[in-house]
């Protein structure tokens, strides 16, 4: 897992530790690089009623990717890339340079191949989180989705494997309903995608700044935080987007701005700091960069955030609110920093083409008002107590409360992947509203009627125990489940028999 706390295996790679267990690590897995692997792990769930949960690379902040007891698929090795210079769409639709990407490919991998064609996709800023899995399948912001929308607005034509075993097209033609929940609704939840395809651009050049600010005193820095936020919606209008970390003493920006002019730019940015000439700026710099590419290696590659123990909330801040409310918006940024180890991240991801609701998928429609992403990310080392880790955890929920209070209250939203686990009124705040989710609800019951594919948070986990273990709502359901527990000790000899089995047929398959 990319935050290793979600193994829970009281296991470090930091220290010497002699308590290492199984925690929410699967047992059993199958390491699917063939659809033919996926379809056949399909029937040995089914057969065994077994939980699944499906894993690419494991970027996954609420854990969703593992669980305690139940049977991994992993797509990682499914790395194929194809660009299709003509491409035309179920609905007649011609389109150039459209890709599909396999399950296991990641946007690291997306970008640099594509530079080879002087083309760029919508993708995230990790070049090691995964192209097809829970980041598109949940929405998908990054360094350009101001400029051409959410990555899941880029989806034209998913190739699944159902719960039931069946390999299916998905489009707007053919299973459109299941079409519209995986655009947004979530990954590990309603199918097992083995590819997507996804539309391209021409690459733009991207002009990119960034400064590491440290302010003489506690009142510049709050003075600065102020003027930043009054000024966001000058760097919106202007087209450019970026991410802003507030720590305890220092603040950091890294910003672009795709097919920009540098003269205009230089004067931005000048407009920003002139009145800070007495921060130490730590190696400032705005260069342009031919290539988004460039950019991408030079200021966003290296930074990929893995291997800490981590908990993090978040809200959408609504973009009239950013530009109507500015000083509270401030006041309440510089009430949630705090110096226990933790940062507030904003993201400048949304607005621009992210407002464009004329999509038709299930994006929280949250994204399509909002001008700012902001993150409260908590961390602590493998030493920390688990009662210090609990209060760690009750920290990142009032934190978030803070947050909803310049994000519209109760009626707020949260982008699913980037949230607190804890969260409450979790169906209404990563998915919009309460009919939003159940009319996903409803699209899960038709394609996973049996709840194989559950994971913490997601569309139908209100329908198990808080360990997803227990069906909790349905009487049939819980009858079958109390029964396979009943035979669990003969099953579980069954099931390792015929796993080895298996695993044979596998290595067969891999081998042709």
């Amino acid at each position: 897992m990319q935050n290793h706390n979600w193994e829970n295996s009281s296991c470090s790679v930091v220290f010497n530790s002699t308590t290492c267990n199984q925690g929410s690590v699967p047992i059993l897995a199958v390491n699917a690089t063939l659809p033919e692997h996926v379809q056949a792990t399909m029937q040995f769930v089914n057969t065994y009623n077994l939980h699944l949960v499906i894993k690419t690379t494991g970027h996954d902040y609420l854990g969703r990717s593992t669980a305690a007891g139940a049977f991994l698929l992993w797509l990682h090795h499914m790395k194929n890339l194809t660009l299709l210079d003509k491409w035309t769409s179920c609905t007649g639709e011609n389109i150039s340079n459209v890709i599909r990407v396999g399950a296991g490919v990641q946007w690291g991998e997306v970008y640099n191949w594509l530079a080879t064609y002087n083309l760029i996709a919508i993708g995230g800023a990790s070049s090691t989180v995964g192209a097809t899995g829970g980041f598109l399948q949940g929405g998908g912001h990054g360094p350009l989705t101001r400029w051409q929308g959410m990555a899941a607005d880029q989806i034209l034509e998913f190739d699944v494997i159902l719960v039931n075993g069946r390999r299916e097209t998905v489009n707007s033609c053919q299973n459109s309903d299941l079409f519209w929940a995986l655009r947004g609704g979530g990954g590990g939840t309603f199918a097992v995608v083995l590819s997507v395809v996804l539309r391209t651009y021409p690459s733009p050049s991207v002009i990119g700044s960034f400064q590491f600010i440290s302010p003489l005193n506690d009142i510049r820095y709050a003075s600065f935080v102020h003027h930043f936020i009054h000024f966001l919606p000058k760097l919106a209008d202007a087209g450019w987007a970026g991410y802003f970390y507030l720590t305890v003493k220092s603040i950091m920006l890294a910003l672009l701005l795709p097919n920009g002019n540098i003269d205009a730019a230089n004067a931005t940015l000048n407009q920003l700091f002139d009145n800070y000439t007495d921060f130490n700026f730590t190696q400032p710099y705005t260069i342009e960069f031919p290539k988004f590419v460039d950019f991408f290696r030079i200021v966003l590659e290296s930074s990929n955030p893995t291997g800490e123990n981590v908990i993090l909330g978040s809200r959408l801040i609504p973009e009239t609110i950013v530009r109507n409310q500015a000083q509270q918006i401030a006041d309440i940024f510089l009430q949630v920093k705090d110096a226990n180890n933790s940062f507030l991240i904003g993201h400048l991801v949304a607005g621009g083409r992210v407002a464009n609701t004329t999509q038709n998928n299930s994006i929280n429609p949250a994204w399509r008002n909002a001008l700012l992403h902001m993150v409260y990310a908590q961390s602590w080392s493998d030493v920390t107590s688990r009662e210090d880790q609990e209060k760690l955890a009750k920290l990142v929920t009032e934190k978030v409360k803070l947050l909803q209070t310049i994000s519209g209250g109760s009626q707020s939203g949260a982008y699913m992947n980037e949230a607190d686990p804890n969260e409450i009124d979790w169906q209404q705040k990563f998915f919009g509203t309460k009919e939003l989710y159940n009319q996903l609800k409803t699209i899960k019951n038709s394609v996973d009627p049996n709840g194989i594919l559950i994971c913490k948070r997601c569309v139908g986990s209100d329908d198990w125990s808080e360990d997803l273990n227990c069906p909790i709502s349905n009487a049939n359901k819980l009858y079958s489940f109390v029964l396979f527990n009943v035979m669990g000790i003969i099953s579980i000899y069954v099931i390792l028999y015929e796993f080895s089995f298996f695993y044979v047929f596998l290595s067969q398959n891999a081998m042709r």
